[in-house]
């Protein structure tokens, strides 16, 4: 809302005057109004008509203002209003992806625990397999000690050796 300021110079100089001719008007009586120029009052008159134009004009001009910015008001909490909304959907939206993504990491990390568990256990028997391996290796080292199969044997055993130790470090 636009103030409007009382004292203005001109229209507070005018009020004055006007103000002093109606204390005259009622002081002398009609002497009072004999001191008057009846040209003059005519004109003020006249300006005074004028100014109440201009004001009311201004008047207008100023309400015609505010109720555009009222409209614009409105539509602007519209807007937001809406905004808030599409956020909110958005927001829940979001939550419901995230509950999603949640279930779906819990599923893998159960997954990945019962590979985990059962990669152990095969590597536990491929443990003890190697234990027993190693038993008939050097059973047979001592009983043929020699012989071409014994270290077919040893050759296999060690190959087989390092590769279970790899994949002991890759775990």
């Amino acid at each position: 809302m636009r103030d409007v300021d009382i004292f203005d110079s001109i229209s507070f100089f005018r009020i004055y005057r006007n103000s002093r001719v109606i204390y005259q008007f009622f002081k002398y009586g009609a002497k009072g109004v004999s001191k008057i120029n009846p040209a003059i009052v005519f004109i003020d008159a006249a300006v005074a008509l004028g100014e109440l134009f201009i004001s009311y004009s201004n008047y207008r001009q100023i309400r015609e203002q505010n109720r555009q910015l009222e409209i614009e008001i409105n539509t602007l909490k519209k807007e937001l209003k809406n905004l808030k909304e599409i956020l909110r959907l958005k927001e829940e939206s979001f939550k419901y992806e995230l509950e999603k993504n949640i279930q779906l990491i819990e599923k893998e990390l159960r997954n990945n625990r019962q590979n985990y568990e059962f990669f152990l256990k095969l590597y536990e028997m491929a443990r003890n397999s190697f234990l027993n391996l190693k038993d008939m290796v050097e059973y047979f080292r001592k009983e043929y000690p020699y012989s071409k199969e014994t270290k077919k044997l040893e050759k296999m055993y060690y190959e087989t050796l390092n590769k279970y130790v790899e994949a002991t470090l890759k775990i």
